[in-house]
């Protein structure tokens, strides 16, 4: 395919530039003032309990018309609400910052105190030196700084050990239940929960959960650190008699953890513990000045109940003939429960959870109910999801109810389970026979859009079942319409498993016995992730878990936490993820922290790569996953681990240089050159093939810039070829694809890259559509209509949730819709559509750090408009696809008529217009 050469316009309008020397309130009177929202410490809202002592703090400013900006910002912290009213920032008074960043402002006041709160808001100054009202208060607090602020003690219940065989035979023991009841004879100023556990714990204040949240503390590699939370339970405490509760279950403390009973490990459980245990404290303080604390210790009293069985793969029992009906309030006899165990400190350190946590994010009612044999009942909750079932019945004492859990129905109707593997995923319920009984299991959850349930006494009603989502994040930073149908199903599906496998870590799958967080899927999926939600703290968390598990030889593992290993620990493209990763934060985030904190580990990998490298070439190395689920065409794992070295260096140097390394910088820069001409030396033929001719070799070194200079068009005319030759299908996997998408894009091969897209046959996104998908499959032909019974040729290893293919969500938004950012954190905003007579429209949103972007396309008869929104305190480079200004309106007037800088390019036909933000419509005419 020839490209065509054209000429670029750039047109500067709207840019104000302003110089002043001193800044002051303003008091004449305003208008459009600028309104600071969206306040945020950490990336999180209102946070509790943080143990960060310098906080970085973000908001996004709203402000009516173009060309918006903000060129100073005020911030107080004080340490009471009466005093920020009173202007008085007796923590930080930050002074007139004269800047325009609103995140990643890092607190400079005075040390911030153990177990307290303190309250925040920031104005800022805009364009005309007008000064905003001051933003809504904001909060945050402290969290246990000292270890001598902890109080507690671990305790829990014994309920003996296992003595089972461990591979015929699962030991799968109760929850354990305890409480303390305590009497309060003051009025209460506030109330505050530290809580945590080796293992999952729910908590329970007189009667009731105390928060909305699942899974706490998170997962961890509990001999580096162990999170807690923090709770403000002023208004769930009261004179008299309260009592403060929990329950304890295994998690990935001490529960089943991927594959290690699948493949037989020498430990198949209990990787980090045991016995799992609690600790906790509530802080009290009186309103007379007094406080008081009521922490775990001996005196509280342990016993078991109804949760018979909890295990996160396996499955949850609960057996309602033996709740403990009252257990966690007041009044409740606990003569006959037990002194609970006191276990040890775990050598991990006590801190904060960093990221957002695992909760219900939706519920969905069935949309049908089939019987395939006499009474057994399967509830089609409409998509596939990760999350639990929350059961509905009524029935005699002692029934028992099953339910299991299926992401495809095989030919007979009944649900697939092959392809759990070892999971048992069987949630149970016994009856208590007393009416309505509701139930949903708290330490478990499945990856599902079936649930068959046997047991059930009578036939059961659509509103017997439903299904509650899990997930630690809300994806919806985005939104994606085009003129394709199957494309809008795509990004349905591609958010949907977002969702599904962003549950504490990013995992691979929600359903078979893995679960775990993969690198590789991980790193090649980032920039995806990044717009389709906000997982700035979520990534922030996995990166610490990332950098705990990294070997002591400086390779990252192939999935983080790493609680154990087959012997290859690692794979090239999989640990490259403590590179590429980090650098996705920063260039999406501005997260310079992050850069800082992974700093050493990511060198300490570099000098791994260099020291296995021989001229310049790393070769495959490790467990080789290599370009996984390929098609037909196999890329060898030398030619891809000397490709993500190459890539690693090149990020390398960009970071350094964002820390301000400069000796570093020029390193990594100079390595990058380095191996870039060793690769081009082996890999790539003077007339631009690879050696391997692949579509995965040519998708990353075109995208990896290890082209040498001159020959990266006749790579790109190769692997464009070789597509229309496979009847524009992919033959690429894991690894490749999203970078074939890219690499087609960056070399002006948008229809090519389109007609990929929308393709419906095998291997492609569609045919996964045309087959029913409700999420992105692991295979390319993970199911197919006429093919109900096996699905695919190994069931075992077939996930109907994997997002990895769903990388593609990074070309959509970055080409299709062109959104993307020139520098780092979305400052200065690119719009650059990729645009083209496949699609008769594209029109995309994302809520970036700075604000909403709005960037659509649709062709009007022979004409093309675009439509562009860009936030404010932003400027963006628009680029349109003519060179011909007669031709171009904007906002209905013919941009050749304004007063407008322009500078021409005679090699492309695009006009840049440089723009602030605002609302901008371009009309192009052929």
């Amino acid at each position: 395919m020839k490209q065509n050469t054209i000429t670029c316009l750039i047109i500067k309008i709207g840019i104000l530039c302003f110089g002043f020397n001193h800044i002051t309130a303003n008091t004449s009177p305003q208008k459009d003032l600028l309104n600071p929202k969206e306040l945020r410490v950490e990336y999180l809202e209102n946070p509790k309990g943080i143990t960060t002592t310098k906080p970085r703090f973000s908001w996004i400013l709203e402000g009516e018309g173009r060309n918006r900006s903000q060129i100073a910002y005020q911030i107080l912290v004080a340490t009471s609400q009466k005093k920020l009213d009173q202007d008085d920032g007796d923590v930080w008074d930050s002074g007139i910052v004269k800047s325009n960043v609103t995140n990643q402002v890092e607190f400079a006041g005075s040390d911030l105190l153990s177990k307290a709160s303190y309250f925040w808001k920031v104005k800022v100054w805009d364009e005309k030196k007008q000064d905003s009202e001051w933003s809504p208060t904001a909060y945050f607090s402290m969290g246990l700084l000292n270890f001598s602020d902890w109080k507690g003690l671990f305790i829990s219940h014994y309920v003996g050990y296992d003595n089972t065989d461990k591979y015929d035979s699962l030991y799968l023991p109760p929850a354990r239940y305890l409480r303390k009841s305590f009497t309060l004879k003051k009025k209460i100023k506030r109330a505050t929960a530290h809580t945590t556990a080796l293992g999952l714990y729910e908590l329970h204040l007189n009667g009731k959960k105390i928060n909305d949240a699942y899974f706490l503390p998170g997962w961890t590699d509990y001999n580096k650190r162990v999170y807690y939370q923090t709770f403000d339970i002023t208004d769930q405490l009261k004179q008299g008699e309260n009592v403060i509760g929990a329950i304890i279950g295994d998690g990935w403390y001490s529960g089943y953890i991927g594959y290690a009973l699948l493949v037989r490990l020498d430990k198949v459980r209990e990787f980090y513990g045991v016995n799992p245990s609690f600790m906790g404290q509530i802080e009290i303080e009186y309103e007379d000045g007094t406080f008081e604390t009521i922490a775990s210790d001996t005196s509280w009293k342990s016993n078991q109940g109804a949760i018979r069985e909890a295990d996160i793969l396996m499955g949850e029992t609960y057996d309602a003939r033996l709740e403990l009906t009252g257990w966690d309030t007041p009044g409740y006899n606990d003569s006959d429960w037990k002194s609970p165990k006191v276990y040890t400190y775990p050598d991990g350190k006590l801190e904060a959870h960093p990221g957002t946590l695992v909760k219900s994010r939706e519920r969905l009612k069935p949309i049908e109910i089939t019987e395939p044999k006499p009474g057994t009942y399967v509830f089609n909750l409409g998509k596939n999801f990760a999350g639990i079932a929350e059961l509905k019945v009524q029935g005699p004492k002692g029934t028992k109810v099953q339910l299991r859990f299926g992401e495809i129905l095989k030919r007979d109707g009944n649900i697939q389970t092959e392809n759990l593997r070892l999971a048992r995923a069987t949630d149970t319920y016994i009856l208590k026979g007393e009416g309505l009984e509701i139930w949903q299991p708290k330490f478990t959850y499945h990856g599902f859009q079936y649930v068959e349930v046997t047991g059930y006494p009578g036939k059961p009603t659509l509103d017997a079942i439903t299904g509650i989502v899990l997930s630690s994040i809300e994806t919806d930073a985005s939104t994606f319409q085009s003129s394709d149908q199957m494309n809008n199903v795509l990004f349905k599906n591609i958010k949907t498993t977002q969702s599904a496998n962003f549950f504490e870590v990013p995992t691979d799958c929600p359903q078979r016995d893995e679960r775990l967080g993969w690198t590789g899927d991980a790193q090649t999926y980032m920039r995806s992730a990044t717009y389709n939600a906000d997982v700035a703290a979520f990534m922030t968390k996995f990166l610490i878990d990332l950098n705990d598990s990294q070997r002591w030889y400086g390779a990252y593992p192939n999935f983080a936490p790493f609680p154990y290993s087959r012997p290859d620990q690692y794979a090239p493209a999989w640990m490259d993820a403590g590179i590429i990763i980090p650098y996705n934060m920063y260039k999406v985030y501005n997260d310079i922290r992050i850069l800082d904190y992974m700093y050493e580990g990511m060198e300490k990998f570099m000098q791994f790569q260099k020291d296995a490298s021989t001229d310049y070439l790393r070769p495959g190395g490790g467990n080789n996953w290599g370009d996984w689920l390929a098609v037909n065409e196999e890329t060898s794992h030398d030619f891809i681990g000397a490709a993500y070295y190459g890539y690693d260096a090149k990020l390398m140097a960009e970071m350094a240089e964002a820390l301000n390394k400069k000796e570093d910088a020029k390193k990594y820069g100079k390595l990058f050159e380095n191996i870039k001409k060793a690769f081009s030396e082996k890999y790539i033929l003077e007339n631009g093939q690879t050696t391997e001719d692949t579509q995965t070799t040519y998708a990353l070194a075109l995208y990896f810039n290890l082209y040498p200079e001159g020959l990266e068009k006749e790579g790109a005319d190769r692997l464009a070829e070789k597509i229309k030759n496979n009847g524009y299908k992919f033959s690429s996997g894991f690894l490749g694809t999203k970078h074939v998408m890219l690499a087609l894009s960056k070399y002006g091969y948008d229809d090519l890259a389109y007609k990929l897209f929308k393709q419906t046959e095998y291997p492609s996104w569609g045919y996964s559509v045309e087959n029913g998908s409700t999420s992105i499959w692991e295979r390319w032909n993970s199911y197919t209509k006429d093919d109900t019974v096996n699905s695919d040729l190994n069931a075992k290893m077939n996930s109907f949730s994997h997002y990895a293919f769903g990388s593609v969500a990074e070309w959509m938004f970055l080409y299709a819709a062109g959104i993307d950012t020139e520098d780092s954190g979305y400052r200065n905003i690119i719009i650059k559509p990729a645009v083209s007579k496949e699609m008769d429209f594209i029109s995309a949103s994302y809520k970036s750090i700075n604000g909403t972007i709005t960037s659509s396309w649709k062709w009007k008869g022979k004409k093309l408009i675009i439509n562009v929104s860009i936030p404010t305190n932003t400027s963006a480079k628009i680029y349109l696809p003519s060179a011909d200004l007669n031709n171009v309106k904007m906002n209905g007037k013919k941009i050749a008529n304004e007063k407008v800088k322009t500078t021409s390019q005679e090699q492309t036909k695009t006009s840049v217009v440089e723009t602030g933000s605002g609302d901008y419509i371009f009309e192009i005419s052929n």
